[in-house]
């Protein structure tokens, strides 16, 4: 009997840590969205039991859904965990595109033994500071035009990650946002990945 008690209580406290870990990620989050909101016009979506808020905005004719996965432990004191922003493309690409700052040490890994994995711009120096994954190349080359490779290596971000699913793309963080600016950055870059283009032959 006393081992059950003891294991409820673990589990108790196990369950009521994540309660409150959560509600104060939420917290911090839903003040961050509220006043970016504020300056954009945007709508703030409270979170839940199992869901962090949603900052919806629309700037140049483009909708936005910035939002959070929950973590549980924040690294440091006023971060907020796992953001990013998210936007439609005006047209369907049909394929998928990962592009990557700084990947880790396990991509490096598979990139030296499969190099036939990894795309490039013909660009060096954006070729060295961003992986590149696309079976297209002419979508790699749309999306990537001189400005967008110029905008992305002038990024402050240290990490940085997007994604390109047919009329989807993402760009997010493997990290925590520690003040309101990183999390505008994230939605300067998802514009500009979306800016209207010609859709290509």
């Amino acid at each position: 009997m006393t081992w059950w008690l003891i294991i409820g209580g673990l589990i108790a406290a196990a369950l009521a840590f994540s309660y409150w870990d959560h509600t104060r990620q939420s917290r911090r989050l839903g003040g961050i969205f509220a006043v970016i909101a504020a300056q954009h016009g945007g709508k703030v979506k409270r979170g839940g039991l199992l869901v962090l808020p949603q900052l919806r905005l629309e700037r140049d004719g483009q909708r936005f859904l910035v939002t959070a996965m929950a973590s549980a432990g924040a690294k440091a004191k006023e971060s907020v965990p796992f953001t990013f922003a998210e936007v439609k493309l005006p047209f369907d690409t049909g394929a998928k595109l990962r592009i990557e700052r700084n990947p880790d040490i396990v991509e490096r890994l598979v990139d030296a033994v499969t190099p036939g994995r990894r795309s490039t711009t013909g660009h060096q120096g954006f070729d060295e500071a961003f992986r590149i994954e696309c079976k297209d190349p002419a979508l790699a080359s749309r999306l990537l035009d001189p400005r967008v490779r110029h905008e992305l290596l002038g990024s402050e971000l240290p990490r940085l990650t997007f994604r390109v699913d047919a009329r989807t793309i993402s760009v997010d963080m493997d990290g925590y946002a520690t003040a309101q600016v990183e999390i505008e950055e994230r939605i300067r870059i998802a514009a500009l990945l979306a800016a209207p283009r010609a859709p290509g032959p």
